[in-house]
């Protein structure tokens, strides 16, 4: 895991995220959010240490190398910060529209970048499982609608 600071050759960001995905905050410093932000960004270093085998990127970019970048995930960069996850070849992710202190960071780079390798995360397990749920609520129902129509069917005397 590398932590990389671009702050002047945007050239160096599509050298990064060629072969490796990225958690990525594009900032400014007249922003006074990016201020607000910028001690959780640190601090996140400290929280990522037990993925320091992983090959992911954690990059921070000057919003003035925008130019310079030619990956499609700095082409729609709409305000600062903007915190996303790179894919390989520079692709655009998922963007973090959480909150910016260092746990929301640290949870969105667990939900991001650690579920995802590990072979998908619990998200999708739990929508299938809702789903399951659902149908077979469903399909309880219209059985016992059946049941009771049979049951009333036998009371009456024709």
């Amino acid at each position: 895991m590398k932590f990389v600071s671009i702050l002047e050759d945007g050239n160096k960001f599509d050298k990064l995220v060629k072969d490796a995905p990225a958690l990525v905050k594009f900032f400014h410093p007249s922003c006074g959010h990016c201020k607000d932000m910028a001690p959780h960004w640190d601090s996140l270093k400290d929280k990522l240490k037990e993925h320091h085998h992983k090959n992911i990127n954690v990059i921070e970019v000057h919003a003035d190398t925008l130019p310079e970048i030619k990956s499609d995930c700095a082409k729609n960069i709409l305000g600062y910060p903007t915190i996303m996850e790179v894919k390989k070849e520079g692709k655009a992710g998922r963007e973090h529209k959480g909150e910016r202190h260092t746990d929301a960071l640290h949870k969105f780079f667990l939900e991001t970048f650690v579920k995802e390798m590990n072979g998908g995360g619990s998200k999708r397990k739990a929508k299938k499982s809702r789903k399951a749920k659902k149908s077979r609520k469903v399909k309880k129902t219209l059985k016992n609608k059946k049941r009771r129509k049979t049951k009333s069917m036998r009371k009456r005397k024709y």
